[in-house]
């Protein structure tokens, strides 16, 4: 599949993607899940304007930065998909307004770590949840932000001394839901939290040099790939029953893979792949007339806001693949 074919694919599933939201709104038109979800919308855009530096995506980025660039909810974890939103848009339009919302938004969600179990940022304002892609979030922020703000590098350190330590990751190299009594709970391996942490691995590796981190990141994701992945192709653990919040999971843990094979980890090809045959996949077996998707990457399945932004999260990854 040649590089002017997978460009087009993204390009047509980032219209499709953009007209799920009221102009000007930045809100879907459609119900979806919780509006954390508009956040990973941002984040396919950008990818998309990094790529082809249309000036159409970016007044979409800017439009979102006004209208939700101070928004905080009782959740750590929705706060935090929107602090790395807001450093996406800072990377691929350099405007410190994106910096300086993540900045803050990062900042207010220092107040949800404390000593239980040893460390970690709880889910919600109602302390009673530690769970995994809370602290994933804000480890993938910290590192993003080393640079930049004072102390995140050593929060990045911090973050991911504890998360390795307290068992979220299981014997099969798959990160469960979250902590009970401050073990593991054993609960659903969900594609994202594989794909977060990834990202985060990746990023963390980037500032410091470790290469290990890009190791254990490529361990998650062979393992993910081999047993989230019937037939090669992604499947969330819930689906087709896949509840609001489930149907943009798997477009996340895309995002992780293509973020890998970026990161110049040898042995990558077997993941650039996968990718792409998902992406041939989504585009051939479930896209429906519209140029829309469903939760399903493998047939035509019931199209929200939420399972369209997944693939397309998929397709602008593999358009910017090498």
């Amino acid at each position: 599949m040649g590089g002017e074919e997978q460009g087009e694919r993204a390009r047509r599933a980032v219209a499709r993607l953009l007209r799920f939201y009221r102009p000007g709104a930045g809100l879907f038109r459609r119900a979806t899940g919780d509006a954390w979800q508009l956040a990973l919308a941002v984040e396919a855009v950008a990818t998309e304007y990094e790529r082809t530096s249309d000036i159409g995506y970016a007044r979409a980025l800017h439009r979102w930065l006004d209208r939700h660039g101070g928004r905080r909810s009782r959740f750590y974890d929705d706060d935090g998909w929107y602090v790395n939103a807001w450093l996406r848009g800072f990377e691929v339009t350099g405007d410190e307004r994106f910096l300086h919302a993540a900045r803050a938004g990062f900042a207010d969600l220092l107040s949800g770590w404390d000593d239980v179990c040893g460390g970690g940022l709880w889910w919600s304002r109602d302390r009673t949840y530690k769970n995994a892609i809370t602290n994933e979030l804000f480890l993938l922020a910290a590192a993003r932000l080393a640079s930049t703000v004072d102390g995140a590098r050593e929060w990045a350190d911090r973050s991911w001394r504890w998360f390795e330590g307290s068992g979220l990751i299981n014997n099969e190299q798959l990160v469960n839901d979250g902590l009970r009594e401050c073990r593991n709970n054993g609960d659903t391996t969900w594609t994202y939290n594989q794909g977060v942490l990834i990202s985060a691995l990746v990023t963390l590796a980037g500032q410091t040099d470790d290469r290990s981190l890009l190791a254990t990141a490529a361990g998650i994701a062979r393992a993910t790939t081999t047993r989230l992945a019937p037939g090669g192709i992604l499947r969330e653990p819930s689906e087709p029953a896949c509840d609001r919040d489930q149907e943009i999971f798997k477009g996340v843990l895309a995002q992780g893979l293509g973020r890998l094979c970026h990161a110049d980890e040898p042995g990558t090809r077997d993941l650039e792949a996968f990718l792409r045959a998902n992406a041939d996949s989504v585009w051939q077996r479930a896209r429906t007339t519209d140029d829309a998707f469903g939760v399903s990457w493998s047939e035509p399945s019931p199209v929200t806001p939420a399972s369209h932004a997944s693939a397309t999260l998929l397709l602008v990854e593999v358009a910017s693949l090498p």
